[in-house]
């Protein structure tokens, strides 16, 4: 019963600190912005590869691994992906992106190959471009970058770890 009332009070205390989910955008910036999607592999009906945008400038964004989550709480071994975008100021920012296989189930994530993987990086978006976060997801290595989304060329260094083979 202790160790109960002890992770309810450190529950609650994490709480307390936790500054909810923020604009892409600075409080008060009303200039020109860019699009930058996160973006969605659905391998099957209960798994999605998803590659993201967590963080920028230290502002913690609603990102796509969250929105899916919620999206999809007592559906099962179903879930349907909710791909988010953000729009950012062209000017240099630090970004964290992330690589993330998401399972419908935990149990699912118990028992296949899980993959997590971020990373912050320096990133100057340009105004009159669009971007989306991209990536792989493999047995040798899991992966992370922003590229440009007309031509698909990398706009940052990618974040990588360790893939989801042995």
């Amino acid at each position: 019963m202790r160790a109960a009332a002890a992770a309810g009070l450190l529950l609650l205390a994490g709480c307390a600190g936790f500054r909810g989910f923020e604009p892409a955008t600075p409080d008060g910036y009303d200039g020109p912005t860019v699009n930058v999607a996160d973006e969605v592999v659905q391998i099957d009906a209960g798994l999605v590869h998803v590659f993201e945008m967590t963080q920028i400038d230290g502002r913690r964004l609603l990102s796509t691994s969250v929105a899916t989550l919620n999206a999809n709480r007592g559906r099962g071994f179903a879930e349907t992906p909710v791909a988010m975008s953000n729009e950012v100021p062209p000017r240099p920012a630090r970004v964290r992106l992330q690589a993330v296989t998401q399972y419908a189930a935990p149990l699912l994530a118990m028992t296949h190959p899980t993959c997590q993987v971020q990373g912050d990086v320096a990133f100057t978006p340009e105004a009159g471009h669009r971007y989306r976060v991209a990536g792989r997801i493999a047995a040798a290595e899991c992966a992370a970058w922003i590229e440009d989304a007309a031509t698909g060329r990398p706009v940052t260094e990618a974040v990588s770890g360790k893939g989801t083979g042995p």
